[in-house]
């Protein structure tokens, strides 16, 4: 458990690094090479990104809706049942966004702009899901952080992976995917133990 914690405060230290210096060093570096249009690009990302995931989020609505109303008529069973596709549907999506922006940005690069590309890629996949999940925790979601943080986690050793051991396409997608799901895992571990905590102090 020591050893997990230190992994989980090192990452936690490279991630702020990451968001506060990654966007500025890559996107001054591509200036500096005249690469701008993955400049322009991933500043439409940041913009349309937020757009784009909250269109492909929608039909999650249609799981949280019956885990909702089962959890008015106090049926457990179908409340997490429910509950749990809710959250797969959304890390699925946001696994199909980070890989499709990596990759659309990996072709892009060549061997003189591959670190400020991913960089650069890494803020336009992950700067919309950190703007949703800041968005969500102002109306009330504690979990939202969780998804972002393991989004951010993903792509970070996906990239490394993928120029580190030059890996084919769906080995990188099985790493990004396996981090994400130890995300949703968590996630689904530490709602299911609030709601047998708020249940139990109801009862009191």
């Amino acid at each position: 458990m020591k050893a997990l914690g230190k992994l989980f405060d090192g990452m936690t230290v490279v991630l702020m690094l990451l968001n506060m210096l990654g966007g500025i060093v890559a996107g001054i570096w591509l200036a500096v090479l005249g690469e701008w249009g993955t400049i322009f690009r991933g500043f439409a990302a940041l913009v349309l990104g937020g757009f784009a995931i909250s269109l492909a989020m929608m039909p999650g609505l249609l799981l949280a809706a019956p885990a909702a109303a089962l959890a008015s008529k106090d049926s457990r069973v179908g409340l997490y049942f429910f509950g749990l596709l809710s959250m797969a549907y959304t890390y699925a999506v946001l696994i199909a966004w980070c890989i499709l922006v990596m990759l659309y940005f990996a072709n892009r690069a060549d061997s003189s702009s591959v670190i400020p590309t991913m960089l650069w890629a890494y803020g336009a996949a992950t700067g919309p899901i950190a703007y949703l999940a800041q968005k969500d925790l102002q109306s009330g979601n504690q979990y939202a952080a969780i998804a972002t943080f393991f989004a951010q986690v993903a792509f970070v050793v996906s990239v490394i992976v993928a120029f580190a051991l030059r890996p084919g396409l769906l080995a990188v997608i099985l790493v990004f995917s396996a981090i994400m799901l130890i995300g949703l895992v968590l996630q689904a571990t530490i709602a299911f133990f609030m709601d047998k905590a708020q249940r139990s102090y109801g009862r009191i």
